[in-house]
Protein backbone atom coordinates (compact mmCIF):
# COMPACT_ATOMS: atom_id res chain seq x y z
CA UNK A 1 0.00 0.00 0.00
CA UNK A 2 2.37 2.17 0.92
CA UNK A 3 4.51 1.84 -2.59
CA UNK A 4 1.86 2.55 -4.42
CA UNK A 5 1.14 5.96 -2.51
CA UNK A 6 4.53 6.81 -3.30
CA UNK A 7 4.19 5.75 -6.56
CA UNK A 8 1.03 7.83 -7.28
CA UNK A 9 2.88 11.04 -5.59
CA UNK A 10 5.69 10.69 -8.00
CA UNK A 11 3.07 10.61 -10.67
CA UNK A 12 1.32 13.77 -9.66
CA UNK A 13 4.87 15.66 -9.21
CA UNK A 14 6.12 14.96 -12.99
CA UNK A 15 2.22 15.44 -13.95
CA UNK A 16 2.66 18.74 -12.45
CA UNK A 17 6.04 19.79 -13.27
CA UNK A 18 5.52 21.43 -16.77
CA UNK A 19 3.09 23.88 -14.93
CA UNK A 20 5.93 25.55 -13.93
CA UNK A 21 7.01 26.18 -17.13
CA UNK A 22 4.33 27.43 -18.90
CA UNK A 23 2.27 30.75 -18.65
CA UNK A 24 -1.21 31.30 -16.35
CA UNK A 25 -2.69 31.75 -19.63
CA UNK A 26 -1.83 28.23 -20.41
CA UNK A 27 -2.52 26.39 -17.85
CA UNK A 28 -6.12 25.57 -18.05
CA UNK A 29 -5.73 24.16 -21.31
CA UNK A 30 -3.04 21.90 -20.11
CA UNK A 31 -4.88 20.67 -17.39
CA UNK A 32 -7.89 19.75 -19.87
CA UNK A 33 -5.24 17.81 -21.66
CA UNK A 34 -3.91 15.89 -18.97
CA UNK A 35 -7.15 15.32 -18.08
CA UNK A 36 -8.35 13.72 -21.36
CA UNK A 37 -4.92 11.40 -20.87
CA UNK A 38 -5.50 10.69 -16.91
CA UNK A 39 -7.86 11.09 -14.57
CA UNK A 40 -5.34 10.12 -11.50
CA UNK A 41 -4.18 13.29 -11.20
CA UNK A 42 -6.74 15.93 -11.86
CA UNK A 43 -9.76 14.30 -11.36
CA UNK A 44 -13.45 15.54 -10.90
CA UNK A 45 -16.70 13.40 -10.17
CA UNK A 46 -18.93 12.62 -13.25
CA UNK A 47 -22.24 11.80 -11.43
CA UNK A 48 -24.32 12.14 -14.30
CA UNK A 49 -23.37 8.45 -15.71
CA UNK A 50 -21.91 9.50 -19.00
CA UNK A 51 -19.38 7.91 -20.82
CA UNK A 52 -17.72 11.62 -21.78
CA UNK A 53 -15.74 13.18 -19.40
CA UNK A 54 -16.96 16.60 -17.87
CA UNK A 55 -15.64 19.86 -19.64
CA UNK A 56 -13.29 21.86 -16.73
CA UNK A 57 -13.78 24.48 -15.74
CA UNK A 58 -10.62 27.06 -16.93
CA UNK A 59 -8.29 27.65 -13.64
CA UNK A 60 -8.18 31.61 -13.80
CA UNK A 61 -12.07 31.21 -13.53
CA UNK A 62 -11.91 29.13 -10.61
CA UNK A 63 -9.02 31.35 -8.56
CA UNK A 64 -11.84 33.99 -9.29
CA UNK A 65 -14.53 32.92 -8.28
CA UNK A 66 -12.70 31.27 -4.89
CA UNK A 67 -11.57 34.49 -3.93
CA UNK A 68 -15.14 36.24 -4.48
CA UNK A 69 -16.40 33.50 -1.85
CA UNK A 70 -13.71 33.48 0.11
CA UNK A 71 -15.77 36.18 3.13
CA UNK A 72 -19.01 34.22 2.97
CA UNK A 73 -17.39 30.75 2.64
CA UNK A 74 -15.66 31.76 5.78
CA UNK A 75 -18.88 32.84 7.61
CA UNK A 76 -20.34 29.91 6.88
CA UNK A 77 -17.80 27.57 8.30
CA UNK A 78 -17.35 29.52 11.11
CA UNK A 79 -21.60 29.26 11.66
CA UNK A 80 -20.91 25.21 10.94
CA UNK A 81 -18.64 25.11 13.87
CA UNK A 82 -20.59 26.94 16.27
CA UNK A 83 -23.67 25.08 15.81
CA UNK A 84 -21.83 21.82 15.83
CA UNK A 85 -20.27 22.91 19.28
CA UNK A 86 -24.02 23.96 20.90
CA UNK A 87 -26.10 21.69 19.85
CA UNK A 88 -27.54 18.72 21.97
CA UNK A 89 -27.07 15.44 19.53
CA UNK A 90 -30.80 13.23 19.72
CA UNK A 91 -29.92 10.20 21.26
CA UNK A 92 -34.44 8.75 20.17
CA UNK A 93 -37.11 10.22 19.04
CA UNK A 94 -40.44 9.53 20.27
CA UNK A 95 -43.48 7.95 18.93
CA UNK A 96 -45.76 10.65 16.34
CA UNK A 97 -42.65 13.03 16.31
CA UNK A 98 -41.43 14.14 12.92
CA UNK A 99 -39.24 16.55 11.96
CA UNK A 100 -39.97 18.90 8.64
CA UNK A 101 -37.25 17.72 5.59
CA UNK A 102 -38.25 20.61 2.66
CA UNK A 103 -41.76 22.90 3.03
CA UNK A 104 -43.11 24.85 -0.40
CA UNK A 105 -44.26 27.65 1.89
CA UNK A 106 -42.17 30.11 -0.10
CA UNK A 107 -40.91 30.73 -4.06
CA UNK A 108 -37.00 30.28 -2.99
CA UNK A 109 -37.67 26.85 -1.82
CA UNK A 110 -39.58 25.96 -4.45
CA UNK A 111 -36.57 27.42 -7.08
CA UNK A 112 -33.77 25.17 -5.49
CA UNK A 113 -34.85 21.78 -6.33
CA UNK A 114 -33.92 21.25 -10.56
CA UNK A 115 -36.73 20.24 -13.23
CA UNK A 116 -35.33 17.63 -15.86
CA UNK A 117 -37.56 15.86 -18.65
CA UNK A 118 -36.56 13.63 -21.25
CA UNK A 119 -36.31 16.64 -23.50
CA UNK A 120 -33.37 17.84 -22.05
CA UNK A 121 -31.23 14.87 -22.46
CA UNK A 122 -32.24 14.87 -26.44
CA UNK A 123 -34.39 11.55 -24.89
CA UNK A 124 -37.96 12.37 -25.87
CA UNK A 125 -40.05 15.71 -25.85
CA UNK A 126 -41.51 16.38 -22.52
CA UNK A 127 -41.43 18.95 -20.91
CA UNK A 128 -41.73 19.41 -16.92
CA UNK A 129 -42.35 22.88 -14.33
CA UNK A 130 -41.58 22.93 -10.75
CA UNK A 131 -43.31 26.55 -9.94
CA UNK A 132 -44.96 28.41 -6.39
CA UNK A 133 -48.75 28.39 -6.84
CA UNK A 134 -51.25 30.44 -5.79
CA UNK A 135 -51.95 28.34 -2.84
CA UNK A 136 -48.51 29.06 -1.60
CA UNK A 137 -47.27 25.52 -2.37
CA UNK A 138 -45.17 23.48 -5.14
CA UNK A 139 -46.25 22.51 -8.38
CA UNK A 140 -44.84 20.06 -10.73
CA UNK A 141 -46.87 20.15 -13.89
CA UNK A 142 -45.82 19.17 -17.05
CA UNK A 143 -46.34 16.71 -20.40
CA UNK A 144 -45.52 13.40 -20.88
CA UNK A 145 -45.00 12.40 -24.37
CA UNK A 146 -44.20 8.59 -25.47
CA UNK A 147 -42.74 10.00 -28.71
CA UNK A 148 -39.18 8.11 -29.26
CA UNK A 149 -36.71 10.13 -31.21
CA UNK A 150 -35.21 8.48 -33.81
CA UNK A 151 -32.17 8.15 -32.92
CA UNK A 152 -31.40 4.53 -33.18
CA UNK A 153 -30.51 4.42 -28.86
CA UNK A 154 -33.92 5.34 -27.31
CA UNK A 155 -36.53 2.52 -26.91
CA UNK A 156 -38.86 4.44 -24.47
CA UNK A 157 -39.72 8.41 -23.59
CA UNK A 158 -42.21 9.85 -21.20
CA UNK A 159 -40.24 10.98 -18.30
CA UNK A 160 -40.08 14.06 -16.11
CA UNK A 161 -38.00 14.67 -12.23
CA UNK A 162 -37.59 17.21 -9.49
CA UNK A 163 -35.14 16.43 -7.64
CA UNK A 164 -33.83 18.76 -4.38
CA UNK A 165 -30.61 20.54 -4.25
CA UNK A 166 -27.66 18.14 -2.28
CA UNK A 167 -26.78 19.48 1.02
CA UNK A 168 -23.74 21.41 1.27
CA UNK A 169 -21.26 22.73 3.69
CA UNK A 170 -18.88 25.33 3.31
CA UNK A 171 -15.99 25.73 0.80
CA UNK A 172 -17.98 23.52 -1.57
CA UNK A 173 -17.86 20.38 0.60
CA UNK A 174 -20.52 18.04 -0.24
CA UNK A 175 -22.76 16.86 3.24
CA UNK A 176 -25.80 14.50 3.63
CA UNK A 177 -28.74 13.64 5.77
CA UNK A 178 -29.07 11.72 8.96
CA UNK A 179 -32.32 10.10 8.74
CA UNK A 180 -30.85 6.95 11.05
CA UNK A 181 -33.87 8.41 13.93
CA UNK A 182 -37.20 8.09 11.57
CA UNK A 183 -38.50 5.03 9.96
CA UNK A 184 -41.37 6.58 7.82
CA UNK A 185 -41.27 9.02 5.31
CA UNK A 186 -44.63 11.72 5.54
CA UNK A 187 -45.47 13.81 2.48
CA UNK A 188 -48.66 16.06 2.04
CA UNK A 189 -49.60 16.09 -1.51
CA UNK A 190 -52.53 16.60 -3.98
CA UNK A 191 -52.25 15.24 -7.19
CA UNK A 192 -54.44 13.99 -10.55
CA UNK A 193 -55.25 10.34 -10.75
CA UNK A 194 -51.37 9.07 -11.62
CA UNK A 195 -48.90 7.65 -10.25
CA UNK A 196 -45.64 9.16 -9.20
CA UNK A 197 -42.46 7.87 -7.94
CA UNK A 198 -40.77 8.93 -4.53
CA UNK A 199 -36.62 8.56 -5.50
CA UNK A 200 -34.08 8.89 -2.56
CA UNK A 201 -30.28 9.32 -3.47
CA UNK A 202 -27.49 8.66 -1.13
CA UNK A 203 -23.82 10.42 -1.01
CA UNK A 204 -21.53 6.85 -2.26
CA UNK A 205 -17.77 7.19 -2.06
CA UNK A 206 -17.20 4.76 -4.95
CA UNK A 207 -18.84 5.68 -8.82
CA UNK A 208 -20.16 1.84 -9.16
CA UNK A 209 -22.76 3.28 -6.48
CA UNK A 210 -23.57 6.80 -7.84
CA UNK A 211 -26.41 5.85 -9.60
CA UNK A 212 -28.15 3.64 -7.07
CA UNK A 213 -31.76 4.85 -5.88
CA UNK A 214 -34.44 4.00 -3.48
CA UNK A 215 -37.79 4.26 -4.72
CA UNK A 216 -41.55 3.32 -4.06
CA UNK A 217 -44.26 5.06 -5.88
CA UNK A 218 -47.35 7.11 -4.79
CA UNK A 219 -51.28 6.52 -5.85
CA UNK A 220 -52.85 10.04 -5.88
CA UNK A 221 -56.66 10.00 -5.67
CA UNK A 222 -57.56 13.12 -7.93
CA UNK A 223 -59.68 15.60 -6.81
CA UNK A 224 -59.72 18.80 -4.74
CA UNK A 225 -58.32 16.52 -1.35
CA UNK A 226 -55.12 16.49 0.20
CA UNK A 227 -53.50 13.00 0.82
CA UNK A 228 -51.23 12.54 3.68
CA UNK A 229 -48.63 9.85 2.22
CA UNK A 230 -46.86 7.94 5.31
CA UNK A 231 -44.21 5.18 3.56
CA UNK A 232 -42.06 3.41 5.46
CA UNK A 233 -38.65 3.63 4.89
CA UNK A 234 -37.95 0.05 5.06
CA UNK A 235 -40.82 -0.38 1.96
CA UNK A 236 -37.91 1.69 -0.46
CA UNK A 237 -36.48 -0.57 -2.51
CA UNK A 238 -32.62 -0.40 -4.79
CA UNK A 239 -32.66 0.43 -8.35
CA UNK A 240 -29.54 1.65 -10.59
CA UNK A 241 -30.23 3.85 -13.52
CA UNK A 242 -34.16 3.19 -13.11
CA UNK A 243 -34.14 -0.67 -12.74
CA UNK A 244 -34.55 -2.57 -10.15
CA UNK A 245 -31.91 -4.74 -8.50
CA UNK A 246 -32.22 -8.61 -7.77
CA UNK A 247 -29.91 -7.70 -4.59
CA UNK A 248 -31.95 -5.76 -2.15
CA UNK A 249 -30.34 -3.41 0.02
CA UNK A 250 -32.13 -1.54 3.11
CA UNK A 251 -31.78 2.29 2.23
CA UNK A 252 -28.97 3.80 4.24
CA UNK A 253 -30.07 6.05 6.34
CA UNK A 254 -27.21 8.13 7.34
CA UNK A 255 -26.11 9.22 3.75
CA UNK A 256 -29.07 10.64 2.44
CA UNK A 257 -28.47 13.56 0.10
CA UNK A 258 -31.35 13.54 -2.27
CA UNK A 259 -35.20 13.12 -2.40
CA UNK A 260 -37.11 13.12 -5.87
CA UNK A 261 -40.37 12.95 -7.76
CA UNK A 262 -40.44 11.16 -10.96
CA UNK A 263 -43.37 11.46 -13.27
CA UNK A 264 -42.93 8.11 -15.46
CA UNK A 265 -46.35 5.91 -16.09
CA UNK A 266 -46.33 5.45 -19.73
CA UNK A 267 -49.53 7.48 -20.50
CA UNK A 268 -49.18 10.34 -22.22
CA UNK A 269 -50.49 13.77 -21.17
CA UNK A 270 -50.77 16.37 -18.69
CA UNK A 271 -49.52 15.48 -15.17
CA UNK A 272 -50.16 17.99 -12.48
CA UNK A 273 -48.62 17.47 -8.88
CA UNK A 274 -48.97 19.64 -5.77
CA UNK A 275 -46.63 19.03 -2.56
CA UNK A 276 -47.02 21.03 0.46
CA UNK A 277 -44.38 19.59 2.53
CA UNK A 278 -42.32 16.52 2.62
CA UNK A 279 -41.14 14.99 6.64
CA UNK A 280 -39.50 12.51 8.65
CA UNK A 281 -41.53 10.36 10.73
CA UNK A 282 -41.12 7.84 13.91
CA UNK A 283 -43.55 5.10 14.62
CA UNK A 284 -42.96 2.57 16.76
CA UNK A 285 -45.88 0.56 15.26
CA UNK A 286 -44.00 0.07 12.00
CA UNK A 287 -40.90 -2.63 11.58
CA UNK A 288 -37.52 -1.15 10.94
CA UNK A 289 -36.26 -4.01 8.72
CA UNK A 290 -36.55 -4.26 5.55
CA UNK A 291 -39.42 -5.19 3.51
CA UNK A 292 -38.22 -7.35 1.03
CA UNK A 293 -35.82 -10.28 1.12
CA UNK A 294 -32.17 -10.67 1.59
CA UNK A 295 -30.30 -13.16 0.18
CA UNK A 296 -27.29 -14.52 1.89
CA UNK A 297 -24.42 -16.55 0.55
CA UNK A 298 -21.03 -17.57 2.35
CA UNK A 299 -19.44 -15.01 -0.21
CA UNK A 300 -20.90 -12.02 0.37
CA UNK A 301 -22.37 -10.68 3.66
CA UNK A 302 -25.80 -8.43 3.39
CA UNK A 303 -27.50 -6.01 5.33
CA UNK A 304 -30.09 -7.33 7.53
Amino acid sequence: MASSTSYCRLVAFRSCGPLLKRSPKDIGSFISKRHEKSTAVFYERNKKGLDRDLKKRPLRHALKMSLQNFGPELKLLYQEQKEAFTRFPVISVDHGNYELVYSFNDADSVKSWAVTADRDNEGGKSTANFTFSKNRTGLFHGYLSKEVPKDGKTKYAGYANITSPKPMKSFGRESQMDWSHFNCLLLRLRGDGRPYMIVIGCNFYYDINWLNRWSYPVFTRGGPYWQHVKIPLGKFFTTHHGRIQDKQEFLPLKMINSVGITAADSAEGPFSLEIDSIALMNDINVSNKHAYEMYENKYYEVQC
